[in-house]
């Protein structure tokens, strides 16, 4: 009866956003970005799955959880596992700081970040940014600030140029620059 009760908590007030990952107008994966609330804080969660050719097979299976509470982040935890490597990635608050452990392709990064963060990857995916807001990367645990261009928001991460796009204040897209293959995220039309 007690998970049962859990079950229907957990089910109410969620958010569930369905996407596509595309390279060169080419589907090669999806995703799904859930928002939920657990008492006083927000559980976000992505979750992606993707496939595609670049001289072999590339397989990524991603996910994240992002935890907020009055706003800001309080912890973040990422794995992606691939046929190049599993990775993951953590980012908490612990009153002080921010202890990030972040082990990514090719990347390494353990430099505690300061500062209470409002914005990380996974909130992009349900809440339009503001100019100048600061933003963490929660796979690389790295600091930027978010610029608002004429119908976009670009965001510098560890050398890439990333572009959210909104309507209305809702998610459309992102086109990401990544080291292997740049590609596009975009909400499946319902």
């Amino acid at each position: 009866m007690f998970f049962w009760l859990c079950l229907v908590h957990y089910g109410q007030g969620q958010e569930v956003i369905d996407l596509d990952i595309s390279v060169a107008g080419i589907k090669i994966g999806e995703m799904k970005a859930t928002k939920h609330k657990i008492e006083d804080k927000e559980i976000l969660e992505i979750n992606s799955q993707v496939k595609f050719w670049f001289f072999t097979w590339v397989e990524v299976m991603f996910d994240s959880e992002a935890i907020y509470q009055d706003g800001f982040l309080l912890n973040t935890i990422s794995n992606t596992t691939s046929n190049k490597g599993d990775f993951s990635s953590n980012v908490g608050w612990n009153g002080e700081y921010y202890h990030v452990n972040v082990t990514s392709y090719k990347f390494e990064n353990q430099e505690s970040l300061p500062d209470l963060i409002a914005y990380s990857t996974s909130k992009l995916y349900f809440e339009e940014p503001k100019n100048n807001q600061v933003f963490m990367a929660e796979t690389f645990g790295l600091l930027s600030v978010i610029a608002e261009k004429k119908d976009y928001y670009e965001i510098l991460v560890n050398g890439n140029k990333n572009r959210f796009y909104y309507q209305n204040g809702q998610f459309i897209k992102a086109v990401m620059q990544s080291p292997i293959k740049n590609y596009v995220v975009s909400r499946r039309s319902k």
